[in-house]
């Protein structure tokens, strides 16, 4: 009897040898991973390294053609006196943003700051702030209304225009230069 027992032990035992054993397939050791799951849309998914192009989307009929810096010239500067000291010489143009563009001048040892920017129908609304009187100006554009703002140096004028597609500033340190500065803008506002 304990002759059988040992025989169905080492019976058992090689049947479960065999079992657990894998065959001849036997692995390196190392493992793989599973390739990386598709990405959860079924559109294809552009691998773009290129910047933007911003004048991709823009409108035909953007103002200026989409660029705020064509605005004004040098010859424009030189036909208009700022802040009555004379004509102004342009010594710097910067794009402050997407919709805005300064022109830095010099006026005799003066340095002056004119700015036009894109505007809404709101702030052609409402272009002054609590107690700025509002003018309304003959002249450029469709329609276009001015205002007196307060600055740290004193005061500089915003004339707000309206044309066919859009509204712009021209703001400058005088109601004079201001206005005259939007009048030769205007024609360039439009395609």
């Amino acid at each position: 009897m304990v002759r059988r027992r040992l025989c169905m032990f080492v019976v058992c035992a090689a049947m479960l040898l065999s079992a657990c054993s894998g065959g001849e397939d036997e692995t390196s050791g190392t493992a793989t991973l599973p390739l990386p799951s598709a990405p959860d849309t079924l559109l294809p998914v552009p691998n773009d390294t290129q910047p933007p192009d911003v004048t991709d989307s823009l409108p035909p009929d953007a103002l200026f053609g989409g660029d705020l810096c064509t605005a004004l010239t040098e010859d424009d500067f030189r036909g208009v006196s700022i802040d009555g000291r004379g004509a102004g010489r342009v010594t710097d143009t910067a794009a402050l943003s997407a919709d805005s563009c300064q022109y830095l001048l010099q006026v005799g040892s003066r340095e002056y700051e004119v700015v036009v920017q894109v505007q809404s129908p709101g702030d052609f609304l409402n272009p002054g702030v609590t107690d700025e009187v509002v003018d309304e100006l003959d002249g450029p554009g469709l329609a276009a209304r001015g205002v007196t703002h307060a600055t740290a140096d004193g005061e500089e004028y915003e004339v707000i225009v309206k044309v066919e597609n859009g509204f712009f500033s021209v703001t400058a340190p005088d109601q004079t230069s201001a206005l005259a500065l939007a009048v030769k803008a205007e024609p360039r506002a439009t395609p």
